[in-house]
């Protein structure tokens, strides 16, 4: 409680800043446990990388929303989606992946960034399991009410758009 109660309106500031002043939503997220590795990239090692760029795209009830990437998702029956083939479809809907990100994983924030990157540097505890920040991978719809910030939709849980892509179409990706 104590974390939520801190951090969200800091990003939340945050957030209504960069929309105001039309700034550009770019962070970057960091892992706590491998700060050493901060700006060497190292393409041998697989997994996540200790230190990546995305988009602080909004604030939800346990932590933030963070913008991997957009693209589009095409229909298959009444309530599954799958990846849209971008050679021969043009998709049913635009979509956004979001990671989300609990406060409690938040270890601390430089809001000014660094001599690299003068984004915000947001420093995270990476889950031990799948080694990422992220409780929950979703693709989500953007809407915006008049005069007022983005918001995000739920569409689809991303496994489950992987898993019936790779069914369906397995050359596909996102």
């Amino acid at each position: 409680m104590e974390l939520r109660q801190k951090w969200k309106p800091l990003f939340e500031e945050e957030i209504v800043k960069n929309d105001t002043q039309k700034l550009r939503k770019d962070i970057i997220i960091r892992d706590v446990q491998r700060l050493d590795d901060y700006h060497d990239i190292n393409e041998k090692k697989k997994g996540i990388s200790p230190w990546f760029r995305i988009g602080l795209m909004g604030t939800y009830h346990k932590g933030i929303l963070v913008g991997l990437r957009w693209g589009r998702l095409t229909r298959h029956g009444e309530d599954d989606w799958r990846f849209t083939d971008y050679q021969s479809e043009k998709g049913d809907i635009k979509v956004i992946l979001i990671g989300k990100i609990p406060f409690e994983s938040i270890e601390s924030v430089d809001w000014d960034g660094d001599e690299y990157y003068y984004f915000p540097h947001i420093y995270c505890y990476f889950d031990t399991k799948n080694k990422e920040p992220y409780e929950d991978l979703v693709f989500c719809e953007e809407r915006c009410n008049p005069g007022g910030l983005p918001f995000y939709v739920d569409v689809a849980p991303y496994e489950e758009v992987r898993r019936l892509s790779k069914k369906l179409r397995p050359e596909l990706s996102f």
